[in-house]
Parts: structure tokens; C-alpha cells; sequence
């Protein structure tokens, strides 16, 4: 691990693994835009995908395997996994072993165990391990919570949040075909963001339920619903699906005083891969088109409203991820909070069949 300095920090080197969706539209991006991080390399086994990094960041040197990455890099004080699932385990170990600090991209792990040996690692290592929860900074939900904690809708008892999208045929990836057990499936795929959101909104599941669809046949699931009751009360529905041809609401929030309801999916995903980057004018922001519906009661009677979204931010993720690999801040996600969501899809992918 190469040194920081505390006066004067020096970028922290950062290794990205893996160069998919993920890699490449989410994490690449972010990390170029901070003066933070410096990517100093890149693993990715395709040769396509190398040929893409190699474009974008001619700096980052290119390793085809994990195993090379560390057979030929010295000093990698971050390393990203934006692999499949079913290798975070084994690679944030062996990272954490190395005296670099880890970030899992969601799905973080498929049960409760492995978590508990990853912080484990983390701690004896005495290194960060940080879970990336990006739609924690969707605008739409970050207006949520500015609602909520302002008092608009009252006490809140009803929430339903929906991730859908339109893919008939399902792929070759690990998303439709890792087994569940392994952390496969649109439930721990999506279902790993709506878990989160409704857990940091409400607080801890009392009870939940699933159900889990093959609707294309083969594969995994691909539409499914979450149901959590909370400790304080609140009933959360959630549902998640690739084979959704009209989308529904995205959010849609019921309290003693009014509603919320949002559609469409936070921008800040196809900005990035258009090419927009934070520091833009239009990075986070939410034309109006896009703006939430706010209806409560008032002197006249109902009111009706659009609402502005809160801008979108996403590197406010890495921005945390720095003071924590620092030794200046907190996680930018608690371990605490990442086990709670991998509890709830271990619990219900364990007693739910087709």
C-alpha cells in the first residue's frame, strides 16, 4: 500500500475490477471526476472491453485477471469489485490481505455469513470495506427524504418503490444465469437498491415476504416483489423486473397528510454513459418533465403539485469513500446496514419458490 500523506494527500491509487456496465458507466466515470483517486489500473478479461478502457484512461495499465493485477501492481491503495457476485468474497479478501481498502459494488454478497467473514477481514486488516449504494443519491430519493423530514406528507404508512425495465430475452450474463444461492436473479440484482432505500427511510424489517418469477423461462428471476413490514409500522412493497413493458410509478409514498409519486428512473445513469460528468451543469438535474406529484389537503381543498427533484449525486459515494480510506470519516454505507439488506434477500430467496 503506498502512503498518504496528511498535509498534502497524495491520490489514492484505485484499481477498478471488472470494465461491464458497471465499471465502466458507474465507477470509472466517478473516479476520473475526483481529484481523490487516481485509476492506475483495470481488469477486465475481454478484449473489447480493453480495447474501451485503454481509450478512456491510457494512464491505467490493463491486467486480463485478478491474479495478474497483483502479480504485476505494487501499489493499489482502493480496489473496486464490479465483478460477478460470486467472486467478491474471494477477491475482497485477498485485496483486504494485500493492505488495500475494498469497494463492492452491489449485489455485495449472497448471505449473512459471508458478510460477517468480509468484516471480519476488514477489521484484522484494519482497512475499509465500503459497499456501493449509489441510489442512496438518486434525486428522487434524496427528495423523498427532504419531504419526509419536513413534515409534508405526515407520518408515513405506505411505501412502494419499483425498478423495471423491458428485456425479453434473457442473457448470457451472470445477472440471468448465476445461480440464486450465488447472489443471480433481478431480486439481489435491483432488489439490493429498493432494500436498501426502504431500510435507510424506515428502519429494520420486522417481517418480509417475497415472490420470485421466471416469466421468460430459464434462467433466474426476473420479476419479483418484496413486502417488509417495519419495526415502526410502515408497509414497504417493492418490485423489481425485466420484463416490464409499461413502467409503472417509480416511488410512491402515502402519509396522514399527503402523497408523493415520481416516475422514471434518476438521469444520472444514462448521463454517464452519454458522456456527461459531474461538474457539469447538467449532471443530477431532473428536467421538469420528470419533477414528483405532491398532493395533500389544504385551505381550498386538495392541492396537486409538482415538485423539483433534488439534484442527483453520485459522487457523493466516493467523496465519503475518501475520508474513510483516509482514516477521516465514516463508511460511506455501514457494514451494519449492507448485512441487514443481504439478510432480507438470503431470508426470502431460502423460502421462496416459483
Amino acid at each position: 500500500m503506498s502512503p498518504l500523506n496528511d498535509s498534502v494527500p497524495s491520490p489514492i491509487k484505485t484499481a477498478i475490477v471488472g470494465y461491464g456496465l458497471s465499471g465502466k458507466v458507474f465507477h470509472a466515470p466517478l473516479l476520473a471526476s475526483d481529484e481523490n483517486f487516481e485509476v492506475v489500473a483495470i481488469v477486465t478479461a475481454d478484449a473489447v472491453r480493453q480495447a474501451e478502457a485503454r481509450a478512456v484512461h491510457p494512464h491505467a495499465r490493463i491486467h486480463s485477471s485478478f491474479d495478474k493485477l497483483w502479480a504485476e501492481e505494487r501499489s493499489v491503495d482502493l480496489v473496486i469489485l464490479s465483478s460477478p457476485p460470486d467472486t467478491h468474497v474471494d477477491f475482497a479478501m485477498r485485496a483486504l490481505s494485500a493492505g488495500a481498502a475494498v469497494v463492492i459494488d452491489k449485489p455485495f454478497v449472497a448471505t449473512v455469513a459471508e458478510a460477517a467473514a468480509l468484516k471480519s477481514a476488514a477489521e484484522a486488516a484494519g482497512r475499509p470495506l465500503m459497499v456501493f449504494q449509489n441510489r442512496r443519491w438518486d434525486g428522487d430519493f434524496l427528495t423523498i427524504q427532504r419531504l419526509i423530514a419536513e413534515g409534508e406528507l405526515g407520518e408515513v404508512f405506505s411505501f412502494e418503490s419499483a425498478f423495471e425495465h423491458w428485456a425479453p430475452v434473457a442473457t448470457s450474463g451472470w445477472k440471468d444465469q448465476l445461480p440464486i444461492p450465488q447472489a443471480g436473479g433481478v431480486l439481489y440484482d435491483l432488489g439490493s437498491h429498493l432494500i436498501d432505500q426502504a431500510l435507510v427511510l424506515f428502519g429494520p424489517a420486522a417481517e418480509v415476504s417475497a415472490t420470485l418469477r421466471r416469466v421468460r423461462g430459464g434462467g433466474n428471476d426476473d420479476h419479483s416483489r418484496v413486502s417488509i413490514e417495519h419495526a415502526g409500522g410502515v408497509e414497504t412493497r417493492l418490485l423489481m423486473s425485466r420484463v416490464s413493458r409499461g413502467l409503472g410509478p417509480r416511488f410512491r409514498v402515502l402519509g396522514t397528510r399527503g402523497s408523493f409519486t415520481t416516475y422514471g428512473l434518476d438521469g444520472q445513469e444514462p448521463a454517464l454513459a452519454a458522456g456527461v460528468v459531474p461538474g457539469d451543469a447538467e449532471y443530477g438535474v431532473t428536467p421538469e418533465e420528470g419533477f414528483g406529484w405532491l398532493e395533500t389537503d389544504g385551505p381550498a381543498g386538495i392541492s396537486r403539485r409538482r415538485v423539483p427533484l433534488e439534484r442527483g449525486d453520485y459522487p457523493e459515494f466516493y467523496r465519503r469513500a475518501a475520508a474513510a480510506v483516509r482514516g477521516e470519516g465514516d463508511l460511506p454505507v455501514s457494514l451494519e446496514e449492507a448485512t441487514a439488506v443481504v439478510d432480507i434477500l438470503e431470508r426470502v430467496t431460502r423460502t421462496t419458490a416459483d
